[in-house]
């Protein structure tokens, strides 16, 4: 079955840390070098829009502090994600930006596990979770902020092919509020519906990263470093710097 230690038909994306050895296919295909930037949210959200940066795509972080970008009370203290451990700014999943009904498709073969609508201002919107099988570990996919059509016809258990369509971006008003992307997360925890927290508390970071893997092992080096992305403000602009817990 697939994903295999050797390339299978469309598999072009090598995988790296956990999943290094295997091969999986790309999520978005529209997605190729020269056709996205990188946002830098660390000062918060207030990008250009992505029609007017000359790019089709955009990509959001993993493991990047958002200050001031998750404002609804979702992510506030009193949401149960929260735990009671503070503000949620810290995104562990990735994101890729582009127009609404951007194509989505499978990564590696698997099954769908849940799906849904996330109704809550600043939420998921519409969810599909898929399930996979990667080098005999059971791994969950979560894809957010998806078109209404994204889930019709699906089902609980339904077999899905690696690089086929599986769903596509939703407009604000269907999507959670948000300019159309797809937010991408992986887990090596079942997900009990629908959902995974797709920010956490810098409190709760360390037990996240382990619990949701840097997308790119499956994505590809979509750009380049690691650890925390966070902003340090200096005179004429900010600038990045890799964080240690």
């Amino acid at each position: 079955g697939r994903p295999a230690t050797a390339p299978m038909p469309g598999a072009t994306i090598a995988g790296s840390g956990p999943f290094s050895g295997l091969w999986f296919h790309p999520l978005v295909p529209s997605l190729v070098p020269g056709s996205y930037t990188v946002r830098d949210f660390t000062l918060g959200f207030a990008p250009p829009l992505l029609e007017t940066t000359g790019f089709s795509h955009d990509i959001g972080r993993y493991d990047e502090r958002r200050p001031n970008m998750y404002t609804t009370a979702l992510f506030g203290v009193s949401d149960p994600h929260s735990k009671g451990e503070g503000e949620r700014d810290i995104h562990v999943g990735l994101d890729i930006g582009g127009a609404a009904g951007m194509p989505v498709h499978c990564f590696a073969d698997g099954t769908v596990h849940s799906l849904g609508y996330n109704p809550e201002p600043g939420d998921y919107g519409y969810v599909i979770v898929t399930q996979h099988e990667l080098g005999g570990r059971r791994v969950w996919a979560l894809h957010g902020h998806l078109s209404a059509e994204s889930i019709k016809g699906k089902e609980c258990g339904q077999r899905v092919i690696g690089g086929d369509w599986l769903c596509s971006t939703g407009a604000e008003a269907e999507n959670g509020g948000w300019p159309p992307h797809i937010h991408f997360q992986l887990s090596f925890q079942e997900p009990e519906t629908h959902d995974m927290p797709g920010v956490v508390s810098i409190s709760q970071r360390s037990d996240a990263l382990a619990r949701y893997p840097d997308p790119r092992g499956v994505l590809g080096p979509l750009y380049p470093g690691d650890g925390l992305f966070t902003a340090e403000c200096a005179a004429g602009g900010s600038k990045l710097r890799r964080a240690t817990d």
